[in-house]
């Protein structure tokens, strides 16, 4: 029996060690599509500021918003709307500082991921 046992434990352990690496992937990859999907947007829009914790920018004469809800970033437009841009998310704020906006976000697993964006000054 202890022999069965044993010989499993490697089997085991590979599993688990498979399905921690996926989960890394996949966050990865949903934080690369996000950094991405904002990126676009941004090179799009005016006005960027930060005002109470939310990253705020016009786009098309709309007003859309960035902000930590619960474990996720969504994204509003008008303050309407739950459009979930990122899963399971310690923290995230966003910077404005010497011609660049800042992201950093700390998710739950105690990771975390920090993007930068240039601006134009006369745009911000």
């Amino acid at each position: 029996m202890f022999m069965a046992c044993a010989a499993s434990f490697p089997l085991l352990y590979d599993a688990a060690y498979r399905i921690v690496e996926a989960s890394k992937s996949e966050k990865n990859t949903e934080w690369e599509i996000f950094i991405v999907q904002l990126r676009n947007e941004l090179h799009q829009s005016s006005n960027w500021h930060i005002s109470g914790g939310k990253l705020n920018y016009g786009v098309e004469g709309s007003i859309t918003s960035i902000s930590q809800y619960e474990d996720k970033l969504r994204r509003q437009i008008n303050g309407q709307g739950h459009e979930v841009m990122l899963q399971n998310v310690k923290k995230a704020a966003f910077a404005l500082e010497g011609g660049k906006l800042y992201i950093h976000v700390t998710f739950q697993d105690g990771e975390e991921g920090t993007s930068l964006y240039p601006f134009n000054q006369t745009s911000s």
